[in-house]
């Protein structure tokens, strides 16, 4: 994989690229990916390789302030920018001598898994869309996650974080994952600690330190709404690979109520995992397979 930058709203973002063996003057097909909540593109080298090896032109992007791209506060995780970041890397592929410009998916993961669902909503030029174990609701999924009387303590932050801001503050700062509150997510063994702890023993560390976001981001993310958004992604063909097992992460239910409104193509497959199990093997290698045929299916 070849470190790469494109352009998105006047910021340099981070790629890896990977070109797929050919003829050299072949103009392939190829596939944008995005990474989670908070962490960096190094969380999709697999998933790159196996998308490469398979024929596909493909860039793992960090997100605008987050991983080694730019974009001040570090941290900022604003889903529409993120939206962006997809929609300008699709412009960076469009006009490469080896991309075919009318052939290009996105794959997104868990956080990105909803951006991707919105990007395909709005733009035309994706070709076909997989998003895996994808999180379509922000204020349902923090909810989830921290349970009532918790969740509506994190609120009570951002609410205060909005009125500093409204009096001239910079906003506050979250730690990303820790066991309880004040934090953006629960970080406990079944819910993430292995999962970062076994990436990082495999070379591939998806955060650096004790990252932090901002306040003013996890509000963006409590206005995040895919969900409703997933009609429009239509007639670009949408396929949903996710744990169908314990998943509080990334819950099923809130995709199967979404369902209804995805209109076609589509195909939604609930694996027999729990919500850490897609990541690694053998359920990440499933994963791709269904990925890998969807593509070759609409792409």
């Amino acid at each position: 994989m070849e470190k790469v930058f494109f352009t998105s709203e006047g910021a340099q973002c981070a790629a890896f690229l990977g070109i797929p063996k050919g003829a050299a003057g072949t103009r392939h097909p190829a596939i944008v990916l995005g990474h989670g909540f908070g962490i960096r593109k190094e969380s999709l080298v697999d998933e790159a390789e196996y998308l490469t090896a398979a024929g596909y032109l493909t860039l793992a992007i960090d997100y605008r302030s987050l991983g080694e791209s730019e974009g001040e506060p570090r941290g900022s995780i604003f889903p529409l920018n993120q939206v962006d970041d997809f929609r300008n890397a699709i412009s960076f592929l469009q006009r490469r001598d080896d991309v075919d410009p009318d052939r290009v998916g996105i794959w997104g993961a868990s956080f990105g898994g909803g951006v991707v669902i919105m990007t395909a909503a709005i733009d035309r030029r994706v070709k076909c869309v997989v998003a895996m174990a994808p999180i379509i609701n922000g204020k349902r999924w923090l909810d989830s996650v921290w349970g009532g009387s918790r969740f509506q303590m994190l609120r009570e932050i951002v609410e205060a974080d909005r009125e500093r801001r409204f009096d001239g503050a910079v906003s506050g700062r979250l730690t990303l994952g820790a066991d309880d509150l004040p934090a953006v997510l629960p970080l406990d063994e079944r819910g993430g600690r292995q999962h970062l702890r076994s990436m990082a023993e495999r070379g591939k560390p998806l955060l650096e330190g004790t990252p932090e976001i901002s306040i003013h981001s996890v509000e963006k993310v409590i206005e995040w709404e895919p969900d409703r958004f997933i009609d429009l992604v239509s007639p670009t063909p949408l396929l949903v690979v996710t744990p169908g097992q314990w998943d509080i992460m990334h819950r099923f239910d809130h995709i199967r109520e979404a369902w209804p409104r995805a209109g076609e193509p589509r195909k939604l497959i609930p694996l027999a995992c729990e919500q850490m199990e897609v990541y690694l093997p053998p359920w990440q290698t499933t994963a791709l397979e269904h990925a890998e045929a969807w593509f070759k299916e609409y792409l």
